[in-house]
């Protein structure tokens, strides 16, 4: 277990952030039972890879957990794999690939962690990552406790989980399935040219900053309501695709919060509808 003082614009892909004087990475089980009299729930945030997170840009007075648990292992049935939580989802859609297993095609292009990408149910192209889970492995802060969940009793929905509030995943076990070759190849490269196309690339972002629904794009209705573009100091809404709001180097975390609120207040004033955030803010912004 390495306790170190961070500045957390540089572990998040928006490069926002204050200091955090207790940015712990964890690197074994035992590293649980160190830490399990001084964090808990309420004071305590597990950063993934860092994307789709905004800290605050004044000091995080709380403790920040790193798990550093990176790895693939295969079980005695085909298709079934235990992965880590620090996991990046790029690796594991490559790794599955190279063993000819489909499923993870939509993983390839999501720059998170994959203990991240379990709590939130991370997806794109109509896939999430919920379809492959059998169960996860994770360490109880209000408990104390290492316990493992089968996915009936995470009850999953769009981008959400119910039930691991309060937990730090360990790792988890998957299912994939065999595929051709060919059709694995095919869909990474489809996915990733759509990518290209309507994405900004190679600027700090965090994905979706708005959560879609049955019933709208968010990035339709922000477009339509003539936002993109709009930008509050040096963080803009995408002129590519708007539910991407891109920062500039030295851009602060309270320019995005601003941004979010303004093209909240905007589509409902146009369509009243409430645009849910996708993106977390950590810290104090009011």
């Amino acid at each position: 277990m390495k306790i170190n003082s961070v500045n957390l614009s540089k572990v998040t892909t928006y490069r926002f952030g204050g200091l955090c004087k207790n940015y712990i990475e964890l690197e074994n089980t035992n590293d649980f039972l160190k830490i399990s009299g001084k964090v808990n729930s309420k004071n305590t945030f597990v950063l993934g890879k860092g994307s789709n997170i905004a800290f605050s840009d004044n000091e995080y007075k709380g403790y920040v957990l790193k798990p550093k648990f990176e790895f693939i292992n295969n079980t005695n049935d085909v298709g079934i794999l235990k992965v880590g939580a620090g996991t990046y989802l790029p690796d594991l859609s490559r790794y599955l690939k190279n063993r000819e297993l489909g499923g993870g095609e939509f993983l390839l292009g999501i720059p998170g962690s994959l203990g991240g990408a379990l709590k939130m149910n991370a997806g794109s192209f109509g896939y999430e990552i919920a379809t492959n889970v059998v169960e996860i492995n994770c360490y109880d802060l209000n408990e104390r406790k290492f316990i493992s969940l089968d996915k009936n009793s995470i009850k999953y929905s769009y981008r959400h989980s119910e039930n691991l509030d309060n937990k730090i995943i360990h790792s988890a076990i998957l299912k994939f399935e065999h595929a051709d070759p060919k059709s694995i190849a095919q869909k990474m490269s489809k996915f990733n040219k759509q990518r290209k196309k309507s994405q900004p690339p190679g600027i700090y972002n965090a994905g979706s900053v708005f959560k879609n629904s049955d019933d709208y794009f968010a990035g339709e209705l922000i477009d339509n309501a003539g936002l993109k573009g709009y930008s509050i100091d040096n963080v803009s809404v995408s002129t590519k695709h708007a539910n991407f709001f891109i920062a500039k180097k030295g851009a602060k975390a309270s320019s995005l919060y601003d941004l979010v609120q303004y093209v909240k207040e905007k589509v409902y004033d146009k369509y009243k509808v409430s645009l849910e955030e996708e993106i977390q803010f950590i810290g104090e912004f009011t």
